[in-house]
């Protein structure tokens, strides 16, 4: 009896776990998906200039407002903390650890220097085609990689410019916005007038290679396109286009504009500079609007796009783009993917991504609709840099490269280096990779 008993009992169990296996795909859906957002650091959360209360509950808010239109998604959690620098270890410790992850947090500068490359991401270029009209087409280019799309762009935009004292300019009857002719025109003036015409901050070594990344832009016509073949080892750094471009640099000191003064100069020093008069202009990103707003109280400061170049066959091209954005993890399971996607499309809602971005004053934003900035510089630049903007190519180079290009630069700005020996010397060091075995990347 005991037997027949335990024997009915297993097979009322197993009859049980039969009839819960068939409805468990019913439970999970009732229940609904987790979708968890990794960010290798606190930097990729919404709104990341904001003090953490307000930071927390503007992306509470977003997420609450998802979860009601989504039923089907139990929760997201969102796990984003530790500095910067730590933030491909962190990934990468994650991903080792089997960490699941749906959804990656992403800077632009990683996901291109790092994230693609090694396999850490997958493409999303068709899953967005639905809501890619949201979006600004430049800030969607900040995270293409070889034509594929990798990340969602969900942030405010950078791009690069020349800041100028709009008074010293008026005074001596210099264009707005200048040619390059009217630059050079106007350095004596400036020089007569006891005032440095640009200043750069040469000792903050890193800045140097934002000019190249506007006179390559101009001597190659394509400058992404370039330097994707450059290091896929069809084209080199020292070809034509590429010692053009330390050549333009050279043709910007030769002309008394950019002051040699700027290698001694950090960054510190060159807004001193600015803010007292002593330059009339600088060359920088849109991070420096505040320190702008805060220390020049003298004169009124304006903004122009980096200018054309005579002789060259490409058009200007500014540095600059999306900073962060939302990726999809290269191991995401297959049945969250939709979930995934549609919390992408939510996060390009006009109305919610001004929710985000509106608090960090934008200049420009890469989801449309969102209301930005109206000052005078502000309208400036939408209209004139941030259209011809294309991603930071030290996005795209390994650091090694970075830190050649800004010797290079330091080199012919100095007098101390050719423009050919300035593009030569980077070629080697991109040799020296490639004969080390450490490009390609191989991870």
């Amino acid at each position: 009896m005991l037997i027949r008993k335990l024997t009915v009992s297993r097979l009322m169990l197993a009859s049980a776990m039969t009839v819960l296996a068939a409805l468990s795909p019913s439970i999970a859906s009732a229940e609904g998906v987790t979708l968890k957002v990794f960010g290798g650091s606190a930097l990729n959360k919404l709104a990341p200039r904001q003090t953490p209360d307000v930071q927390k509950a503007i992306q509470d808010k977003v997420i609450s407002g998802f979860l009601a239109a989504h039923p089907e998604v139990k929760a997201v959690e969102w796990d984003a903390q530790g500095p910067q620098a730590n933030d491909v270890q962190r990934l990468m410790t994650a991903r080792l650890a089997n960490q699941e992850m749906d959804l990656i947090a992403c800077s632009a500068f990683y996901t291109n220097g790092a994230y693609v490359r090694r396999g850490l991401v997958r493409p999303i270029t068709k899953e967005i085609e639905a809501f890619s009209a949201n979006l600004d087409q430049p800030a969607i280019g900040a995270f293409t990689v070889r034509g594929e799309v990798y990340a969602v762009p969900i942030t405010t935009m950078s791009t690069s410019a020349i800041f100028y004292n709009k008074k010293v300019f008026a005074d001596l009857g210099i264009p707005v916005p200048p040619s390059y002719e009217d630059l050079k025109a106007a350095a004596p003036k400036l020089a007569a007038a006891g005032m440095i015409p640009l200043l750069h901050q040469g000792s903050n070594t890193p800045m140097w290679p934002m000019w190249y990344f506007e006179t390559f832009a101009q001597a190659s016509g394509d400058p992404i396109g370039r330097t994707t073949a450059i290091l896929d080892g069809k084209a080199k750094f020292n070809d034509p286009d590429g010692v053009a471009a330390f050549d333009l640099i050279k043709t910007w000191v030769d002309d008394g504009i950019l002051s040699k003064d700027s290698l001694a100069v950090d960054q510190d020093g060159m807004r001193s500079a600015f803010a007292s008069g002593k330059s009339a202009m600088y060359y920088g990103g849109t991070w420096e609007v505040p320190s702008l707003q805060e220390s020049v109280h003298d004169f009124e400061w304006g903004t122009f796009a980096f200018p054309k170049m005579a002789g060259t066959p490409g058009e200007p091209k500014h540095g600059g783009g999306a900073d962060n954005g939302m990726c999809m993890s290269a191991t995401i399971a297959p049945e969250k993917v939709a979930p995934a996607v549609a919390f992408m499309a939510y996060l390009t809602q006009p109305e919610v991504a001004t929710l985000y971005l509106e608090p960090e004053q934008p200049l420009a934003t890469s989801v449309k609709g969102v209301p930005v900035v109206e000052d005078a510089y502000a309208k400036d630049l939408r209209a004139s840099a941030f259209p011809n903007t294309v991603k930071f190519l030290d996005w795209v180079w390994p650091a090694e490269i970075a830190t050649a290009v800004s010797s290079s630069i330091a080199g012919v700005v100095g007098g101390q280096l050719t423009p050919q020996q300035a593009a030569d010397a980077v070629q080697a060091v991109y040799d020296d990779l490639v004969a080390q075995g450490n490009w390609p990347p191989q991870d």
